[in-house]
């Protein structure tokens, strides 16, 4: 389930504490895997100091990243038929549209055909959803 997303230009170690921000509000993880940006790991020791940090070196390695390089590759195939965003705010009220329908609507074949949030035991029902769905 992705638990938040920050848009940035570039990416540093500000972006990866407002990122690992973000995420904390749903608790701390037994682990968090990065691949070897720097930047992560002076965020992940501060905000999840209880967390193991793993930070992924090869693919040789027995823990992987496979699972968000999935997510960015299901991600890129939806950004390109965009043709680009508008705005930097337009591009942010788009990914949260789709990570929202990513985690609520969109079954994963690799769940069982059910979605992420139902996986998590998070239920919303039809509508609510939809009342999101018409504010977004």
């Amino acid at each position: 389930m992705v638990l938040g997303f920050n848009l940035t230009a570039s990416r540093d170690a500000s972006q990866a504490f407002a990122l690992f921000k973000s995420a904390s509000k749903f608790g701390c993880p037994s682990a968090i895997v990065t691949d070897r940006l720097d930047s992560y790991n002076l965020a992940a020791k501060t905000i999840f100091n209880n967390s193991k940090h793993i930070k992924v070196q090869s693919f040789k390695d027995d823990i992987s990243n496979n699972l968000i390089e999935a997510f960015n590759d299901t991600f890129k195939d939806w950004y390109k038929r965009k043709r680009g965003f508008k705005s930097f705010e337009s591009a942010n009220t788009l990914i949260a549209m789709f990570i929202f329908h990513y985690n609520f609507l969109r079954p994963h074949y690799s769940l069982n055909n059910l979605t992420p949030a139902q996986v998590a035991g998070i239920l919303v029902d039809e509508k609510a959803m939809n009342n999101w769905l018409l504010s977004a």
